[in-house]
């Protein structure tokens, strides 16, 4: 009797060029995606304005220097005070703005406090200003 050998199919498949393929996809996607913030900042236009700013009669100036000192109106005042005497100051002059002059060197901590107190204190326009008007 003659055997014959039976031949078993090769089923293994190469993963290599799949892999390849994939890989080739993926950066292809991330290229085509990827949006160029120069193009973006060309095509928005932003709307242009006549007046100047003006200076408000009833907004609060509140100083702070390079130590963390406050002056509210050029006068000096306690950090623990400070909550109070700008609660004092909103009733007095019937307003909700307020301008920080706060010099560049001063510690983060201390303006974050500052927008504690205007967040505790409901106020609507807490300014931040470079340089003094």
């Amino acid at each position: 009797m003659r055997k014959y050998a039976i031949k078993k199919a090769n089923f293994e498949m190469n993963l290599a060029p799949l892999i390849d393929v994939v890989f080739l996809l993926l950066i292809f996607f991330m290229v085509a995606s990827t949006l160029n913030l120069h193009e973006v900042k060309a095509t928005i236009q932003l709307p242009g304005t006549d007046t100047a700013q003006r200076k408000e009669k009833d907004e609060i100036m509140l100083y702070i220097d390079r130590e963390g000192k406050f002056f509210l109106e050029e006068k000096s005042i306690k950090k623990e005070d400070f909550p109070d005497i700008l609660k004092e100051y909103l009733q007095k002059k019937k307003t909700n703005r307020v301008t920080v002059y706060a010099d560049k060197e001063t510690n983060f901590q201390v303006i974050v406090n500052v927008l504690d107190v205007a967040n505790q204190l409901n106020i609507e326009q807490l300014l931040f200003s470079l340089n003094h008007r």
